[in-house]
Parts: C-alpha cells; structure tokens; sequence
C-alpha cells in the first residue's frame, strides 16, 4: 500500500481517480507528466489492485478499485489505532557494570547500582538523560 502511493504523482493520480474516471492521456494534462509517466504510475497502481481499466473507443479509462481502496482504508484505521507494547527494560550484570537492554540502551550504565527494582529514578534518569515516560523509569519487579 506504502509503496504504491509512495509518488505524489501516484497519490495526485488516486485523488483526480476519486472524482471520476479518466484516461490517460487528460492525467497526463492535469498532472503536467508524459504519457509515457502515467503509464508506468499506472502499472504501478494496477499491480496493486487500486486502479482498475475499461476500454471505451480507441482509449483505455481508469478508475479507482473501492474494494482495494476498502480494504487499505481498514488496514491504514488498524496500523493508526493499534497499541504499541513496549517491552519493559532488562538490565544485565556486565563487566562490574550494569547494562540496559532497551533499545535506546544507557548512555552510562555505571551509574546504574543494584537491581532494577532498587534503580531510583535519579539513577536512571542519569542514564538515560532527561526522558519523560521512558520504560526503565517504571520497572517491574523481577
């Protein structure tokens, strides 16, 4: 879906096809490309199921496939609202020093002393600098 309106001559494409359908040659007029250049957008946006042709007289018309633009409108509600679950933060013994496996890791885990549980905030805070809701800051007991 990313790929496919990953133009703006793509996504302008997709926008004229929402009003009605045309042929290629009026985009090519309204987007100021080459026919050859709608073309190849429109193979694109064809391989992708979002784009579909109907030959009338000599010229092939576009128009935009409502099952597909249905199913990436439902796809793109569920990426936008899903929760993200972050991991909470594991810290490991290393080396006489403790480490955090987060993936914005520690700037300095020597300032880090004892277990996660016994981390105050002040310690992870001079770890991990200044972030506000950062996972390490709420560790769960181990």
């Amino acid at each position: 879906m990313f790929k496919a309106l990953a133009a703006p001559a793509r996504i302008s494409m997709v926008q004229l096809l929402k009003e009605r359908t045309l042929c290629a040659g009026a985009l090519a007029k309204k987007l100021g490309i080459t026919p050859g250049a709608v073309s190849q957008h429109l193979g694109i946006l064809k391989e992708a199921g979002l784009v579909e042709a109907e030959k009338r007289g000599y010229f092939m018309h576009y128009r935009l496939n409502p099952k597909t633009l249905a199913r990436w409108k439902e796809s793109l509600e569920k990426f936008l609202t899903a929760q993200i679950d972050l991991e909470p933060c594991i810290f490991i013994k290393q080396g006489g020093g403790t480490i955090c496996t987060c993936k914005t890791e520690c700037q300095k885990p020597e300032e880090l002393k004892g277990k996660p549980e016994e981390c105050s905030s002040e310690q992870i805070k001079k770890c991990h600098g200044d972030v506000q809701d950062h996972p390490c800051v709420k560790v769960p007991k181990i």
